[in-house]
């Protein structure tokens, strides 16, 4: 488990994400609202009862599997954005390299499904306190992680065995990982927990079936400086065998005795279009929409209806209202190349009593999604028994006009507002909480699911 004493709080979390090859974590100080940012604790819940999932203390020395070997220091961003224009349709080329730099991956703005490939695939790891399988398993409880402090001469990686996957399922190839045992998405106003901060991600043509090569492995991109819980990129795979997570060095952020290396590591097949997603949201969207050890997150609920499996990242912060997240969207679009961001706020801007402020604030946001070529997702701000949140239906109302003024250029997301306040005896742990319990948040991602269902898929 997660060995850290943080300040009691009435809550607790998990987040992640990241930026290419420059340190970009621009965070507002966090809100004086109910909404915050409670540091994260040691197996501790994450909010109103629910729990993590916990990993073993970190021993000392780590299991070598196969010799470290690392990969050519070019750095190449794969998560070019588009133009505004077409964002449903189409296939863009990827822009030219600038500065001598590697080409960014491909670029896919088109929606379909997305298979998932990495389930099950063999996986190799230099340190493993829990072991390499864990990171592409289908049972989000678990992890890899090293119990091993990285280095840049002495490195955490993780290589997955990719020459059993059809080669046509693996040319255009969307990647997400994730560690989200730190409470928001951007962790640079708070602790981190296993997570990697300096690090690239490499492909090998060497024939698959053994132990992974001891070189030949080419940089598709790189990173540095990351305090994001999670991070997404397209890549061109044609002609690989293997892809390779090699950490050099852990998050500024990490807390004491847990300086390790800790992920998840999902692949798709994406050759045929894009169904990746991105959650911005507040501390109710950090609660209730990350891969949950409960195995009922977003991507498992929809795939349980249909047969897509959408990729996807969380990006909530405590405290964070309309105004925060324009300070920060850019940066969040930025290292973004799935096609749906979903914008879900207003919890922390109703205690101010400013409805067409908020208006204009979710406007703002929507025409910067729609800029980057992404399809904006609005759900209702959910509802609250908390007496200062009483003005939540006039916000709604503005949402309501939001879908009116852009139509079909965004996609309605759940009604939460009438999800948890028809649930509000079971779905708060007293009336007037702000935040919902477990069986609460469970509801939010059966509604988002169930939503999309109905919506884009």
């Amino acid at each position: 488990m997660f060995h850290d004493v943080p300040p009691s709080s009435a809550m607790n979390h998990h987040r992640r994400s990241w930026v290419w090859v420059v340190s970009v974590s621009a965070v507002a100080s966090s809100l004086g609202l109910a909404c915050g940012s409670p540091s994260p604790g040691a197996g501790e819940g994450r909010g109103n009862g629910e729990t993590t999932s916990s990993q073993p203390s970190a021993p000392a020395t780590g299991k070598v599997v196969a010799p470290r070997t690392p990969g050519a220091a070019m750095a190449g961003d794969a998560g070019a954005t588009n133009e505004a224009s077409a964002p449903l349709t189409g296939d863009a080329s990827a822009p030219p390299a600038v500065d001598g730099a590697a080409p960014p991956g491909p670029v896919v703005t088109q929606p379909a499904a997305m298979p998932i490939i990495s389930r099950g695939l063999p996986a190799y790891s230099n340190y493993a306190a829990n072991p390499a399988t864990s990171a592409v398993d289908p049972d989000y409880s678990t992890a890899w992680r090293t119990g091993h402090n990285p280095s840049a001469s002495d490195s955490n990686w993780l290589a997955i065995d990719l020459s059993s996957v059809p080669v046509a399922s693996r040319t255009t190839v969307y990647s997400v990982w994730f560690n989200e045992y730190g409470y928001n998405y951007d962790t640079s106003d708070g602790s981190s927990y296993t997570l990697p901060g300096d690090f690239t991600i490499q492909a090998n043509a060497a024939p698959g079936g053994a132990q992974p090569p001891a070189s030949g492995w080419a940089t598709l991109a790189t990173k540095t400086g990351n305090l994001y819980g999670s991070g997404a990129n397209l890549f061109d795979l044609t002609g690989y065998n293997w892809v390779r997570f090699d950490c050099t060095a852990s998050a500024t952020n990490v807390a004491a005795q847990n300086t390790d290396t800790s992920l998840q590591w999902n692949l798709y097949d994406a050759h045929a279009g894009n169904d990746g997603w991105k959650f911005g949201g507040d501390s109710i969207t950090a609660n209730s929409m990350g891969h949950k050890p409960t195995n009922d997150s977003f991507d498992q609920l929809v795939h349980g209806k249909v047969a897509n499996d959408p990729a996807f990242e969380m990006a909530g912060h405590g405290g964070w209202s309309t105004a925060t997240m324009l300070a920060n969207v850019d940066g969040f679009l930025a290292d973004f190349p799935g096609l749906y961001f979903g914008i879900s706020l207003g919890t922390n801007d109703a205690p101010g009593n400013d409805a067409p402020t908020y208006l204009a604030n979710m406007t703002l946001l929507i025409d910067k999604v729609l800029a980057a070529g992404k399809v904006p997702v609005i759900p209702t701000i959910p509802y609250t028994g908390e007496p200062t949140h009483a003005t939540i239906p006039a916000y709604n109302a503005q949402i309501q006009a939001l879908y009116a003024t852009y139509g079909s250029r965004l996609v309605h997301g759940p009604d939460l507002y009438t999800v948890i306040y028809d649930g509000r005896a079971t779905m708060f742990d007293n009336p007037t909480d702000l935040h919902p319990n477990a069986t609460g948040n469970a509801a939010i991602r059966q509604a988002w699911a169930n939503a999309m269902v109905a919506n884009v898929y």
